[in-house]
């Protein structure tokens, strides 16, 4: 078979010209459902056989390791073993690698540990300690951490406001890093920045890195912040052979660095750049096309693009439910499901999405009083729970022990390690880290009981991995039987009164185990397996965990979670001002746009949008308009029914009066106060 056989037989013209193409800048406009990543697939698989590029010349930027890992397998299963050279990960695992290799030059240890958010954030508070003057201030932590961020990213004081959380972090950012320094770790955002600095800085490394890869692809492109701009630019300065695949129109991450003008502004960028629009939507029917179409076409700043069918399926026009209230929203949607649900729809086919976590709570309380099973995504992360945590620092501390990771399980279960006993290890010569001037204060305090208890733990950590590597059992069998003997699930059943939550914590553990497990099928079982283990779990991207056939249950998510997926039956609920768009995000609503658009494409056949005609606010039932994303439609897009009816002659013209009078009041006070 030829390689244009072998690649390019099923892609539509859009998808073949995008993969076909070879040297110079691409942009790839990839509409919801279009089928991006198969064009990815196609593109790296024929550079490689064609000969145009060696595999190991090839690097792919994505943005979950899970999209990383697909993309190679799928070119592997095609081509073979060779393809496991092209180097694909995240931006965040790109550094990690890059800051292992460099890790001399970047003054950091051999065996550095990186540390998530939470983590950050309770460094920060702890330098806070220093500074008691700023316990009288009304600050916002987050906001804090945000201008320490800006000032790194920035370099320059003028990049700041004039707000108490700037005058703190120009105090406060350079203890931050110098901290984070003597912990021996970096955060996330560390594992960008220091590269970049690296690359200035240091004229070889820049060399080096620049004529690594002969071609570099970025997947989600929409979402880069300027930090992975900024890499993108360092590592095509050599060649510009670089091909970058998103839709500005599903660009829903501004709130935390993602700067849309990456994507829109990328042909300026790069001159001569080739843009390719794939606009074919292989995932919903016609009609819910139409109205995403509907929804983005409102959007004045975008790239021009308009979804068409791919699939020959025009299906049921998306309906919106009119309630009078919030409970009678609730009451439909549970009935709806067991209607979908009598009609051969499994649970799992079905997603409840919303703006804001808030919404949540009574949807839920619905689905428990119908005995639906359901499943909230996006609620407390897997690598957030203290658990998962916990014995994540307990597997780091058994390989290659951080300041952080020892400091969380010396006395975790509780084996009589106290303030003063940390106190005593603290005051011991500061050329040495905590684990090692804990290793000497046993020596010197051998038949104290903590310096007993210490020494069980160094032993229990010592066999901890050699059982996980060694034992012939599997990894999370091994992994439990290990922290029965330490006692730790004993600990955690003894924190949790109900023991259906005890159960749930115990569960985010076993599947801990359960990723390792693939891991070692995937990639051998070895202390170097365990070392990746570690990595890719502190880049928090549960990504190596194994493709599980979902439970039948129901999906509940925000819209912001919802990115990527896709489902049968759709439920967007709360289409109202201010939940969509959101009260708190002024008169911009170009994003909240994109997130309702987004909502809208997950759906394959059926989209049902709901709105109230009053919801509670502070406790009081307060009158509220529908959504001007749904004002703004055409209405023969849709079938609005009034709790199951048809709206009245004449009551669709009088809300559309009604909300932009109050857009009207608005815009003037708004005038007024000068904003």
């Amino acid at each position: 078979m030829n390689s244009e056989d072998k690649w390019l037989k099923d892609l539509n013209p859009e998808q073949r010209e995008a993969a076909k193409h070879n040297e110079g800048p691409l942009l790839i406009l990839a509409g919801a459902g279009s089928g991006k990543t198969t064009v990815l697939v196609a593109r790296t698989g024929r550079l490689i056989d064609e000969k145009v590029a060696k595999a190991e010349r090839i690097c792919v930027l994505t943005f979950t390791n899970k999209a990383a890992f697909e993309l190679k397998s799928r070119v592997v299963k095609k081509i073979g073993p060779q393809a496991k050279k092209v180097w694909t990960g995240t931006f965040h695992g790109f550094g990690l690698q890059f800051l292992k290799e460099f890790w001399k030059e970047a003054e950091l240890p051999k065996r550095f540990g990186v540390i998530d958010a939470s983590d950050s954030m309770a460094v920060l508070k702890d330098l806070m300690r220093d500074h008691s003057a700023y316990e009288k201030e009304r600050f916002s932590m987050e906001r804090l951490m945000a201008k320490i961020s800006t000032l790194r990213q920035t370099g320059r004081e003028s990049s700041l406001d004039d707000t108490i959380e700037s005058s703190m972090a120009l105090v406060l950012a350079p203890k931050y890093i110098r901290k984070l320094k003597h912990l021996g770790v970096v955060d996330f955002e560390e594992l960008l920045l220091r590269p970049l600095r690296l690359m200035k800085e240091n004229e070889a490394i820049h060399e080096k890195m620049r004529s690594r890869y002969d071609f570099l692809m970025v997947d989600e492109f929409q979402d880069t912040n300027n930090t992975q701009m900024k890499l993108i630019d360092e590592l095509t300065s050599a060649h510009r052979n670089i091909a970058v695949v998103g839709d500005d129109d599903q660009s829903i991450y501004g709130w935390r660095g993602a700067e849309i003008q990456n994507i829109l502004g990328f042909p300026k960028r790069f001159e001569n750049c080739v843009t390719i629009r794939l606009e074919r939507n292989y995932r919903s029917s016609g009609r819910i096309i139409e109205l995403a179409n509907g929804v983005i076409s409102n959007n004045d700043q975008r790239h021009e693009k308009i979804l068409r069918p791919g699939l020959a399926n025009e299906g049921e026009k998306p309906e919106v439910f009119v309630f009078e209230n919030e409970n009678d929203e609730v009451e439909q949607v549970v009935s709806e499901l067991m209607e979908f649900s009598k009609k051969g729809y499994s649970f799992r086919d079905i997603a409840i999405l919303y703006r804001s976590n808030s919404q949540g709570g009574l949807l839920e309380g619905g689905l428990r009083r119908a005995n639906i099973p359901y499943k909230i995504t996006g609620g407390t992360a897997l690598f957030d729970r203290k658990e998962v945590k916990d014995v994540l620092a307990l597997i780091r501390s058994s390989l290659f022990p951080t300041e952080v990771s020892f400091r969380r399980i010396i006395n975790t279960p509780p084996r009589g390690v106290g303030e003063k006993t940390l106190e005593a290890i603290e005051s011991l010569p500061s050329d040495l880290d905590f684990y090692r001037k804990s290793k000497e204060w046993v020596k010197e305090n051998s038949e104290e009981k903590a310096a007993k208890n210490i020494q069980e733990l160094f032993e229990f950590l010592q066999n901890l991995k050699h059982q996980l590597v060694k034992n012939p059992k599997s990894a999370e069998d091994v992994l439990l039987e290990e922290l029965d003997r330490l006692g730790y699930r004993k600990f955690v059943f003894q924190n949790y009164r109900e023991a259906q939550v005890a159960e749930k914590r115990w569960f985010g553990v076993m599947i801990l185990g359960r990723i390792l497990d693939g891991m070692f099928g995937r990639h051998g079982r070895s202390y170097e397996t365990l070392d990746k283990f570690i990595d890719a779990m502190e880049l928090r991207d549960p990504v190596e965990q194994e493709g599980d056939t979902p439970a039948n249950e129901v999906q509940m998510m925000t819209l912001h979670a919802c990115k990527g997926l896709e489902f049968p039956l759709v439920f967007l609920v709360g289409v109202e001002e201010e939940l969509l768009p959101h009260s708190k995000l002024g008169q911009d609503v170009s994003e909240e746009r994109r997130l309702f658009y987004v909502g809208v494409t997950r759906a394959k056949k059926h989209l049902i949008l709901t709105r109230v005609r009053a919801r509670k606010r502070h406790g009081k039932l307060m009158p509220v308009s529908p959504s001007r994303f749904l004002v703004e439609l055409d209405p023969a897009l849709y079938e609005e029914l009034n709790g199951g009816r048809p709206l009245a002659q004449g009551q669709r013209e009088s809300m559309m009066a009604d909300l932009y009078k109050k857009l009207n009041a608005q815009i003037k006070a708004n005038e007024a106060e000068g904003v």
